[in-house]
């Protein structure tokens, strides 16, 4: 909850935006010291944040529902025109449909244009006619922009090309209003399956903390593909064994670039845990990856390059709720909490190469603060950093108690043909 603080709590901290990063920080600690086998909070301490935890819970539950009910009383038009991914994930699709390639035919503005919104939502660059800006440029001065491109002009500073794996576009192709349905209906999948996988101990424990992270509100009843990333990330990070876990990580990785700040650690770590002899994760990650990009790979491979590669290549202006939101555009500032952001995700692969092995899983964490700490965290990435945590611990935690069971049942099976006829396991007496 401490995590995703900027949005859970975001009437209370939005003005003191230093107090968010505080608790943010101090998420990000206490995720870490929960690796700790032996770590443990007071008795009073435990009841208290199982209170917070059944409140964030209840009202993420109500508000839940509340918004994608709402979403989906509204029109394609107002669920496609709320923001600039809405029209990449849907208008993208019906060109897939159509045997059209959106990495060389879809145009956002055009795409907005046809379908009537009231204005344009685009992504601002760095660059032509906003090259000089030092923050970012007005609505009125982006829709006058996006006129001047549309009648001709070489303006320049849009970001207005297909801009994601190949997946968004193919989740696309299901329409607006099943995105906004299966956001709830991915994540509550994903929590049932990493639920169930846990031993029975743990399993209220995770609902709760599952439950509330409030911070996923940010992606629920919008027509976009977080929430199902959320989801896939919630299944490759519980545990990392396996073609199917491997999968779910290399289709997130296919859908949205938000899960490249995790997969290089998520990988290390699952060779690391699996001593290079079990490469069914990072052969299934690649699998998923593969399927669904290659045919657009194949279709054209530098437009493809060029589409998923162009956000992270264009100078775009800081904005988000982490503190590199709050650099200006172009100065040293900006330039350091891009670093840093590299830093972290970097940071984190070295802690989970070299770690010891209880903390080895801590690297994941590191590298998720990536999305949060450099000048692009808008509210669908730090949405994604509590529910990481959360399966990083319970993963952990289950890791550690599976050898646990094995050995009992092992001693159980020893008994059982060792032990003279009549005398029962002394666990059972």
């Amino acid at each position: 909850m401490l995590l995703t603080a900027p949005l859970s709590m975001q009437q209370a901290v939005a003005p003191y935006p230093v107090l968010s990063w505080l608790l943010t920080g101090c998420g990000a600690v206490i995720a870490v010291a929960s690796l700790r086998v032996s770590w443990s909070p007071r008795a009073a301490v435990t009841r208290g944040a199982l209170g917070l935890l059944v409140v964030f819970c209840a009202v993420s539950g109500v508000l839940g529902i509340s918004q994608t009910i709402s979403s989906l009383r509204q029109s394609d038009q107002q669920l496609i025109c709320r923001d600039d991914v809405a029209p990449d994930t849907v208008v993208g699709g019906q060109e897939v449909l159509s045997g059209a390639d959106p990495y060389t035919s879809f145009n956002l503005l055009t795409a907005e244009r046809t379908l009537g919104c009231p204005s344009y939502s685009v992504t601002p660059l760095r660059s032509g006619i906003f090259a000089s800006f030092t923050s970012p440029p007005t609505a009125a001065q982006i829709d006058r922009a996006a006129e001047a491109t549309l009648q001709g002009s070489a303006t320049g500073g849009l970001l207005v090309g297909f801009n994601y794996p190949a997946g968004t576009a193919l989740l696309g192709v299901l329409g607006a209003h099943a995105l906004v349905l299966m956001s709830p209906l991915a994540l509550l999948l994903a929590g049932f399956v990493v639920v169930l996988r846990a031993p029975p101990p743990m399993r209220r424990p995770m609902i709760l903390a599952l439950g509330a992270q409030a911070g996923l509100l940010a992606i629920i009843g919008a027509a976009q593909a977080d929430a199902v990333v959320a989801a896939l990330l919630v299944i490759a990070i519980s545990s990392r064994r396996g073609w199917a876990m491997g999968v779910a990580l290399g289709v997130a990785c296919a859908i949205k670039q938000t899960a490249w700040f995790l997969a290089p650690a998520l990988l290390i770590l699952a060779l690391r845990e699996g001593r290079t002899r079990d490469l069914g994760y990072p052969a299934g990650a690649l699998l998923g990856f593969a399927a669904l990009n290659v045919p657009f790979i194949a279709a054209g491979p530098a437009a493809w390059i060029t589409g998923i590669l162009r956000p992270q290549l264009q100078p775009v202006f800081p904005f988000g709720f982490g503190p590199g939101a709050f650099a200006q555009a172009g100065s040293s500032a900006a330039v350091a909490f891009t670093v840093l952001m590299i830093l972290a995700v970097v940071a984190g692969c070295v802690w989970c190469a070299v770690a010891p092995r209880r903390w080895a899983p801590a690297g994941i964490i590191v590298s998720s603060l990536g999305l949060w700490v450099g000048p692009r965290s808008i509210g669908n990435y730090v949405a994604l950093l509590g529910v990481i945590a959360v399966c990083v611990v319970a993963g952990s935690t289950v890791a550690r108690s599976a050898p646990v069971r094995a050995s009992r049942r092992a001693r159980l099976r020893w008994f059982r043909v060792v032990a003279p006829a009549g005398i029962e396991p002394a666990h059972k007496v």
